[in-house]
């Protein structure tokens, strides 16, 4: 009965995996959001602090587990591997990712409430790894709105169990345990039976097939870890010039929380259409190939022009009431953090692009070099101006980064057209 209620009738699609997608979009990213705005109000900075340690150590481990698999995984159209063997292997990199944790808890001197809530919250992220898996596979089956349907009603009940328990309990250790319990209950009761309809679920361990995939995605693995760096390279300034003071670096992650709106929103369609994408290639229909991506290039424009109004003229009134702090004064601020969210998104496009010419090695170079740039920029302009400098050293290396996977897509793509 459950089953058949999310697989529904494959009636309507592009509406319902549009709807769907916005709706499961939405709940995810409004999950640390909600969790933050419970702590800091109920249970204070400690406790949030506390949270934002758990959660920050869970979110790399969260690029561990997944890899960098899942574009590759659902561009994979032809299935040169099985889904079987995509199982295997994610099941290999999150046991990698708890063993990291494990180690990472030891060797940096983590101990009781900490040690506790850092593993508990990376178990929760490993569970939310085994859901990419399977939301890759309907996708990869057209039926992402299935993938929609899974991930709204497990993050919503997720969002509802956390948030609850922390509101009964004012215990942030107990429930971060319960929600990563929770997650993975949901993930039997809910994916197994539907991914079941789709494909095998078992374990068939191969090591040629594991080294493949492996050596395949590293490069797209290597690149998602610079994307930490790179998305924290404005704090990690502020925190240097700052002299560890948190005060401004609360401040910024407040005025940073809309960032990736555009990167959200336009990723409703780079994901419904990335299959289509795949199949126009290898099909070798150039012209639908290239009006795909320039229709989601038009949606990345249009979002990035709509949120940089918004915040630059909404954005005070309405991030003073949410976080109960004076963010009034920093338009110029808003608007430019919602360009670098824009180039973001057009950055994760392009990679894409890439990803199905399976080109994905020249990753590396490309972040590599955003990585430097910011490294390089970011502190002395963070020193110069505070937070609008590190804001436009976040833009420029941003932008370097867009341009990057522009250009580079851009030229397998004209080397592709002259194959056709």
């Amino acid at each position: 009965m459950l089953t058949r209620l999310f697989i529904g009738k494959d009636i309507n699609q592009a509406k319902n995996t549009f709807v769907w997608t916005a709706l499961s979009g939405i709940v995810y990213s409004l999950q640390s959001l909600i969790f933050l705005i419970i702590l800091t109000n109920i249970m204070g900075k400690s406790a949030a602090g506390l949270y934002s340690l758990g959660i920050m150590i869970a979110n790399q481990m969260l690029t561990v587990g997944k890899y960098s698999v899942r574009n590759y995984q659902v561009s994979d159209i032809n299935e040169k591997y099985t889904f079987d063997q995509y199982y295997t292997f994610r099941i290999c990199t999150c046991a990698a990712a708890m063993l990291i944790t494990i180690g990472w808890v030891i060797f940096g001197g983590y101990r009781g409430d900490e040690a506790v809530v850092i593993i508990s919250l990376t178990v929760y992220k490993m569970a939310e790894c085994m859901s990419d898996l399977f939301e890759g596979l309907y996708q990869q089956r057209f039926r992402f709105d299935i993938s929609g349907r899974s991930q709204f009603t497990k993050d919503l009940i997720m969002i509802i169990c956390y948030g609850g328990m922390l509101i009964i309990t004012k215990d942030v250790v107990l429930s971060s345990v319960v929600l990563a319990v929770v997650s993975f209950v949901l993930i039997f009761v809910i994916d197994f039976p539907i991914a079941g309809k789709f494909a095998a679920i078992k374990w068939n361990f191969r090591w040629k097939v594991t080294k493949e995939l492996f050596f395949a995605c590293t490069a797209l693995f290597v690149s998602s870890f610079l994307f930490i760096y790179i998305h924290n390279a404005p704090k990690y300034a502020l925190t240097r010039i700052s002299g560890n003071d948190t005060s401004i670096l609360a401040e910024f992650n407040a005025l940073f929380m809309p960032v990736f709106v555009v990167d959200l929103f336009a990723g409703f369609t780079m994901r419904m259409w990335l299959t289509r994408m795949a199949v126009y290639h290898n099909d070798g229909d150039y012209g639908s190939f290239k009006k795909t991506i320039n229709k989601q290039f038009g949606v990345i424009t249009g979002l990035t022009v709509l949120s940089m109004a918004g915040m630059f003229f909404l954005g005070g009134p309405v991030l003073t009431a949410i976080y109960g702090i004076d963010l009034y004064g920093h338009e110029w601020t808003n608007l430019l953090l919602m360009l670098s969210g824009g180039l973001v998104a057009v950055y994760t496009l392009y990679e894409n692009v890439i990803i199905i010419y399976r080109k994905q090695n020249i990753s590396i170079v490309i972040n590599v070099v955003t990585a430097v740039v910011a490294a390089v920029i970011v502190t002395p302009l963070a020193s110069w101006k505070g937070i609008y400098g590190a804001t436009v050293g976040y833009v420029i290396a941003n932008a370097v980064r867009a341009g990057g996977y522009y250009i580079v897509a851009k030229i397998f793509m004209i080397k592709g057209r002259k194959k056709v």
